[in-house]
C-alpha cells in the first residue's frame, strides 16, 4: 500500500511539473494562491488600460498570453514580472480561474494555456475596429484572443452566459474584457495588486 501512495505522489508531482516549468511564477505577487494554467488576469478599466480593461492568459510554460497595441504585431508572450511591468505600482488585477463544476479531469484551462502559446504568433495587429470574425486570429485583441484560446483550445465557449453563449466563429460582435466575468465559467481565485 505504501508504495501504491508513493507511487501516486511521483506521478502527482511529474505531471504538476509538466503543468508549469520550474521558471515560471509559483504564486501571485503578495498570494499563497498559484499561478495556474488557463487562468486569466484581468486589469479593470482606467489609464494604463485606455479605459477598457485589459486580459491575458497564463500559457502552459507558465508564460503570460495576450494580444496589446504595446507590440507592434498585436501579441506577445512574455513573463509575469515583464507583463506586470507594463502597469504602474498599486495596479490592482484579479485572478480568473475556470471553475470545475463537475467531478473530473480538467483539460479546459491546459487546453486554453497551450493554444494561446502556439498561436500568439498568428496575430498579426491589434485591432478593436468592428467586422472581424471572432475566428480570425490575425486581426486580434485582448478579449477576443482570450475567447478563442477557449473555444479553440479547449472547445469551451466562455462568452456571455447570460445571453446563451452565442458567439461563434463567425460571429463579428466586440467583447469586452470586463465581460469575462465571475459566474460564468470563472471564479476569483484571488487579486492582488502590482508591487
Amino acid at each position: 500500500m505504501r508504495k501504491l501512495f508513493l507511487a501516486t505522489v511521483s506521478i502527482c508531482l511529474m505531471l504538476v511539473s509538466l503543468v508549469l516549468p520550474a521558471s515560471a511564477a509559483t504564486n501571485y505577487p503578495g498570494t499563497t494562491v498559484n499561478v495556474s494554467t488557463g487562468d486569466l488576469i484581468y486589469s479593470s478599466k482606467g489609464w494604463s488600460s485606455y479605459f477598457a480593461g485589459h486580459v491575458a492568459i497564463i500559457g502552459d510554460d507558465g508564460k503570460v498570453y495576450h494580444s496589446t497595441p504595446a507590440v507592434s504585431s498585436g501579441g506577445i508572450g512574455e513573463t509575469l514580472d515583464s507583463y506586470l511591468s507594463r502597469y504602474p505600482s498599486g495596479e490592482y488585477f484579479e485572478v480568473l480561474r475556470f471553475e470545475k463544476k463537475t467531478p473530473g479531469p480538467y483539460l479546459e484551462p491546459i487546453n486554453a494555456g497551450k493554444w494561446a502559446r502556439n498561436n500568439v504568433s498568428k496575430i498579426q495587429s491589434y485591432t478593436i475596429a468592428g467586422g472581424y470574425k471572432l475566428g480570425d486570429i490575425t486581426k486580434n485583441y485582448c478579449s477576443k484572443f482570450m475567447w478563442q484560446a477557449y473555444y479553440f483550445g479547449a472547445g469551451t465557449n466562455i462568452d456571455r452566459p447570460y445571453l446563451g453563449n452565442y458567439m461563434t466563429p463567425d460571429s463579428t460582435t466586440l467583447w469586452a474584457p470586463s465581460e469575462i466575468m465571475p459566474g460564468g465559467k470563472f471564479t476569483i481565485a484571488t487579486g492582488f495588486k502590482k508591487p
